[in-house]
């Protein structure tokens, strides 16, 4: 049974039925307290169902992660826990102490987690060309693909004949079980699961020898750091990050870095609505101005 399946059987009946008209367009659900159900389609929400109380959010939310409500803390201090299925599911409300134990649940945000083979056909010429392999990234705002375009690019390259290792820090690039990837990211393809992304790109460079890394949702030095080792070693890298523009990503430092050390040779910006290319930028045409940024 997959997330929505599950959400189904767990909202309200208006909330649920209005789900199920539309499931394969569905890509979040936000559940708050005393608020109807936000179901959120490629461009457009509606608001569906009673209002959901206190208690019957947590006990929502309690389910989804299998009653172990308790025995997830860890990841409910970073704010958010994955599916069986690759869907991650954000929570917030009310943090005890140093902020590290979720005492009340006040809001959560479901993101379905999707193959869409082809959905980074536009972009593989970026990748893989007679020329040999290239290093890209992904800039978007939250909740417009990266993760997507991540995964079937994983599986493009995977099934054209490279070693591909992805570094699955939140698990929701390949939705692993028991270290096995339950969404199709290609037959050649090795992922680390749950750990630390700069742990993850090292190890796969030791032990699994990969033509390229993927990681999603790159966000600070030590990620930067294990990037340019990779391309140190070869290993082209197909990563995203955060961002609403390439100038915003330009001012984060350690982006700047692995653009003007050319570890990346193109970036791409997202913008609009899930999957809309809304810039390339190559490194020739970027390099001067990242330095000054």
């Amino acid at each position: 049974m997959d997330t929505v399946d599950r959400l189904m059987k767990l909202l309200p009946e208006e909330a649920a039925a209005a789900l199920a008209t539309r499931r394969e367009e569905v890509t979040e659900i936000r559940l708050r307290v005393n608020r109807p159900t936000q179901i959120v389609f490629d461009g457009t929400d509606t608001l569906a169902g009673a209002p959901i109380e206190a208690r019957r959010l947590r006990e929502i939310t309690s389910a989804l992660m299998d009653h172990s409500f308790y025995a997830r803390e860890t990841e409910l201090a970073r704010g958010f826990f994955t599916m069986a299925d690759g869907s991650r599911v954000g929570v917030c409300g009310r943090f005890a102490g140093d902020g590290t134990r979720l005492t009340d649940v006040g809001s959560v945000c479901v993101r379905i987690a999707r193959a869409v083979p082809g959905c980074v056909d536009g972009l593989m010429g970026l990748i893989a060309s007679k020329d040999g392999l290239h290093s890209l990234l992904i800039v978007s705002p939250p909740g417009l693909g990266k993760t997507t375009l991540l995964r079937d690019a994983a599986r493009q390259l995977s099934e054209g004949g490279l070693r591909v290792g992805i570094a699955d820090e939140r698990h929701e690039l390949a939705a692993c079980h028991m270290g096995v990837p339950t969404l199709d990211v290609g037959p050649r393809t090795d992922v680390a699961d749950g750990c630390p992304r700069p742990r993850a790109i090292r190890q796969l460079i030791r032990t699994m020898a990969p033509d390229v890394i993927v990681a999603d949702e790159i966000g600070g030095e030590a990620d930067a750091e294990a990037l340019a080792d990779a391309a140190r070693c070869g290993v082209a890298v197909v990563a995203s990050a955060h961002g609403r523009s390439l100038g915003e990503a330009a001012q984060r430092r350690w982006i700047r870095e692995i653009v003007t050390t050319r570890v990346l040779e193109t970036l791409v910006l997202l913008g609009e609505r899930p999957g809309h290319i809304v810039e390339i930028r190559s490194l020739n045409e970027r390099s001067a101005e990242w330095r000054r940024a």
